[in-house]
């Protein structure tokens, strides 16, 4: 009989974590997703009655809320500054998770997402876990039944192969509550740089969502998107283009998502006013 070679078998990140992709914290803000926003959110009148919540680029650190949602099949909680997939783990119904863009570091987090027999649709890239080596047969092996990881769609091959030479993972019996290392807040040397990522951002939700992406070319006046020399800079301020692109953006937006941006206003506004 010919040796069969064990996998090995993880209990947390098998790699030091990139800090590429850490997220810094807001230091004021609506950190925590309460019940009265999910329900004003999703216009729902009890919690087990949510199927869908997108609360995408809130803030949120903390949404253990989301374990009272029994019946929840769709969930966008991407560019916020989760940590931990442990509050998805009793969703036995959910279908499709989009958590791009947080700041989950380690594969064990991935063990709370296999009893989800019904998650056909993940989508975790954009957090430090996706740098690490072997991420993506890693995840398939823990969870055969992918339709599409990270917007690209799994075959039974990969799912196959994934059986060999991903990691077994397991959950640690105790989590390292150390504190995470965190990476200033990108900055941009001119306002085109500010529009252009913000509108990049906004077409990957949208496409986690199955809508058509946004063309900077058609959002924007023809003068704001030719190369402006020194002089035309200095006659326009970064708000007043921001401004303006927001504005156009804001053209685009569903009943929900103007809600979220209503509330992100005013978050900033009252941290403004203090």
């Amino acid at each position: 009989m010919s040796e069969v070679m064990e996998t090995p078998r993880y209990p947390c990140c098998i790699a030091p974590v990139d800090t590429t992709f850490i997220r810094t914290k807001p230091l004021i803000g609506g950190t925590t997703l309460t019940e009265e926003q999910v329900l004003e959110i999703t216009n729902a009148k009890e919690l087990e009655d949510v199927k869908r919540l997108n609360v995408w680029s809130c803030d949120l650190s903390d949404v253990k809320i989301i374990r009272k949602l029994p019946n929840l099949e769709v969930c966008s909680v991407s560019s916020n500054f989760l940590e931990s997939l442990e509050d998805f783990k009793e969703c036995l119904n959910l279908k499709e998770l989009f958590a791009r863009n947080n700041n989950i570091s380690e594969l064990h987090e991935i063990c709370y997402l296999k009893n989800l027999t019904n998650l056909r649709v993940l989508w975790i890239d954009r957090n430090p876990v996706s740098q690490l080596e072997g991420y993506r047969e890693t995840v398939l092996r823990a969870l055969p039944n992918l339709e599409k990881l990270d917007n690209t769609v799994v075959t039974p091959e990969e799912v196959e192969l994934a059986q060999e030479t991903g990691i077994d993972i397991c959950l640690p019996e105790q989590k390292d509550l150390s504190p995470r290392p965190q990476k200033e807040v990108p900055t941009f040397s001119n306002w085109k740089e500010v529009i252009k990522h913000s509108i990049e951002e906004i077409n990957k939700v949208r496409t986690e969502h199955g809508l058509q992406v946004l063309s900077i070319e058609n959002l924007l006046p023809a003068d704001y998107i030719c190369s402006h020399n020194s002089e035309r800079n200095d006659e326009f301020t970064k708000n007043t283009h921001i401004l303006q692109a927001v504005l156009q953006l804001i053209k685009e937006l569903d009943v929900l998502s103007l809600k979220l941006v209503r509330k992100s206003i005013d978050r900033k506004l009252e941290t403004m006013e203090d």
